[in-house]
């Protein structure tokens, strides 16, 4: 009994363990070391979790009170709910990536970069395709040249260090373990400082200013249509983060973990 005590409550506990302590990592450790140990372990503990589960609720179905039974179907019907919704989220995430494919095949004749012609300041990355750094003509309007080249950097380090495939790790987590839910916010943040840092190697100072003015330039759009999506990550420690000198490589400790 102890035994099947330990394996129902250990995923748990690791989940609440990482939905404590990812606020703690994404402030002290390396960008890049957040945006990929935060995920991987978000992954297990999601997997243990299901996996625990459904080990609970096979011995309470193969026992004899009714009051087990109904409580191991339960668990079942929880895990399949859970598992459905994963599975509706992977088929938006293919969906989507589908129709920013045309991005990527636009790139691949362009040299990596699609120019869009819109009222909007927007500049993101697209993974599907072979990849694409999509800008639109707003935000060229709107910054300078060492400006408009930190932003290419910052979205190319996305595709470079694959943020989107780790983002969607740690998504597909929180989508089967709701505890885990607040990892994904942090996952994000750490990506875009990540991309920060990465382009910043070449102009510090030109990387804070395109930064700041895309969320002006942003923000004033954002007072006129409703639909516009935020900038990424908290863009005020992004900012200050960059005011800063580059973090020191990630500890061994923390790559282990």
């Amino acid at each position: 009994m102890m035994l099947l005590l330990i394996v129902a409550a250990l995923p748990w506990i690791m989940s609440v363990a990482l939905r404590t302590y990812c606020g703690p990592i994404d402030d002290d450790v390396a960008p890049r070391a957040t945006v990929t140990v935060i995920p991987v372990l978000a992954a297990v503990t999601a997997f243990a979790v299901a996996a625990s589960t459904t080990a609970l609720a096979s011995v309470l179905i193969a026992s004899q009170p009714a009051i087990a039974v109904t409580a191991g179907v339960g668990m079942i019907g929880w895990v399949v709910c859970r598992l459905a919704l994963v599975v509706g989220h992977i088929a938006r995430v293919v969906a989507s990536s589908r129709d920013a494919a045309k991005f990527g095949a636009e790139a691949d004749v362009r040299g990596g970069t699609v120019l869009v012609e819109s009222t909007e300041p927007d500049a993101f990355a697209v993974a599907s395709g072979g990849g694409a750094v999509v800008i639109t003509t707003a935000l060229v309007a709107g910054l300078s040249d060492t400006e408009l080249t930190a932003v290419v950097e910052h979205e190319r380090a996305h595709l470079r260090f694959r943020h989107t495939f780790f983002t969607q790790m740690v998504e597909i987590a929180a989508q089967f373990d709701p505890v885990l839910r607040p990892a994904v916010g942090h996952v994000r943040h750490a990506a875009e400082r990540h991309a920060d840092e990465w382009a910043a190697r070449y102009d510090r100072h030109a990387t804070m200013s395109a930064v700041a003015k895309t969320v002006l330039l942003r923000a004033h759009i954002a007072r006129q249509s409703t639909s516009l999506s935020s900038t990424g990550g908290d863009v005020v420690r992004r900012v200050r983060a960059l005011t800063a000198p580059p973090p020191p490589p990630p500890r061994r400790t923390v790559v282990v973990a």
